[in-house]
């Protein structure tokens, strides 16, 4: 019998790979394994005196990598962090220090000729996309790390499963770069860099929403159900958009104002609109349903759906005034309005997963539905009204009709 092959024993794998007693590919920033089971990757860092002296521990570049962690933090850390004074320059680390691979190329080209295409209906703000937002972002290399984050996004979308995984990694990658670097630029906005920070507050939802829309990235996780990941995103644009808003008025030349437009336009609200007697049977619900020991307490929710439900009613009816100009109002911005106008009360009752708002919500995931043919949003709005109608009880069936017909369950 021939000898053994002899074989080199290395200690450099991932902990989730030693704790499972697997054979790690020591791929960095996240291995093989940890993509494929959709599971944190950390590596314990080098232990020799001046690495430790020299390494930032920071939550800028946190060495627990997730695939979707970065793009879904809460508004909590996102602001938590903008906050926080720096503490040094994340750029030395060897994370941030990684060079702009060759093959980054094909995500810079992918997003010039397709991507763009798909990040609005209007075309000069297609335009805005396809030229004045790469041409700041190649000054600025962390709006560039989000498009070749979302191009990447986009790519593992269109490709096979074995083929999108690489893909995965390379958004992953530049997500986490690009929001490191993000967050430094938001504690000191300036006339040099405000239209990229303004640039990169666009994407950073986009690429929550892609991440909340594609199952690939929940296959492994079934901890992290639709709902919460879709509440997570909702969070992040809230928080961005608080963020922002301070600048706005101070900032007022800049090139990408524009997009902005669907904000402040006066868009026609049409008198009839779908889903008009689905909001009614809805409102009663809410109001019948919603049961606590205190008389005001009760008082206080009630109101709280109602406003939101009213918020929803304009929504409607400003999407179905657009409709018939598809092309002069971004639709999506339209309805992704409401998550960020809806009270944060009504938010925490989200939040606590109250039968009432959740309710609410999977008539707003109706507008999501409509635009299944967008693959950042595909599936989503379906995904979330099958969720919440399982979660309710048999006493919602009236009012979650109108959501599952629209979303071809009932």
């Amino acid at each position: 019998m021939p000898p053994r092959r002899p074989h080199r024993k290395s200690r450099n794998g991932c902990q989730h790979c030693k704790k499972s007693h697997i054979k790690c590919g020591e791929e960095h920033p996240v291995c093989t394994n940890c993509i494929e089971y959709n599971v944190r990757c950390e590596y314990l860092p080098q232990k020799s005196a001046r690495q430790l002296a020299t390494r930032e521990v920071t939550l800028e570049r946190s060495p627990c990598y997730s695939v979707t962690s970065s793009s879904l933090h809460n508004s909590h850390n996102l602001v938590e962090t903008a906050d926080a004074p720096d503490q040094g320059h994340a750029e030395n680390s060897s994370l941030h220090n990684a060079d702009i691979d060759t093959s980054d190329l094909e995500l810079l080209h992918h997003f010039t000729t397709v991507t763009y295409l798909s990040l609005s209906n209007v075309p000069d703000e297609q335009r805005s996309w396809q030229t004045t937002i790469v041409n700041v972002g190649l000054r600025h290399t962390f709006l560039l790390r989000g498009i070749l984050a979302l191009s990447a996004l986009h790519l593992s979308y269109l490709r096979p499963k074995p083929e999108a995984i690489s893909y995965v990694v390379k958004a992953s990658t530049h997500q986490d770069i690009g929001l490191a670097q993000f967050r430094r630029a938001l504690s000191s906005i300036d006339s040099s860099n405000f239209d990229a920070v303004l640039a990169f507050s666009f994407l950073l939802p986009l690429h929550s929403l892609a991440i909340a829309a594609n199952s690939t990235f929940r296959s492994h996780a079934p901890e992290q159900d639709i709902f919460s990941t879709f509440i997570k995103s909702i969070h992040l644009f809230r928080s961005v958009n608080s963020l922002m808003l301070p600048s706005l008025d101070v900032f007022t030349d800049s090139t990408l104002l524009p997009l902005l437009q669907v904000t402040t336009q006066n868009i026609p609200e049409a008198s009839v609109y779908p889903g008009m007697e689905s909001l009614d049977v809805l409102e009663s619900a809410c109001s019948v349903f919603c049961t606590s020991t205190s008389a005001s307490v009760q008082a206080s929710r009630v109101s709280i759906y109602s406003t939101a439900i009213s918020q929803l009613r304009t929504t409607f009816a400003r999407i179905e005034s657009a409709n018939a100009k598809s092309t002069q109002h971004f639709t999506i911005g339209i309805f992704l309005i409401w998550t960020i106008t809806v009270s944060d009360d009504y938010m925490q009752l989200l939040n606590d997963r109250h039968p009432s708002a959740m309710a609410i919500l999977a008539h707003f995931a109706t507008m999501l539905h409509g635009h299944d043919d967008v693959w950042w949003l595909e599936g989503l709005g379906g995904s979330l009204v099958d969720f919440i109608s399982r979660e309710l009880g048999e006493e919602w069936t009236d009012a979650m009709s109108w959501p599952k017909m629209v979303t071809c369950l009932a």
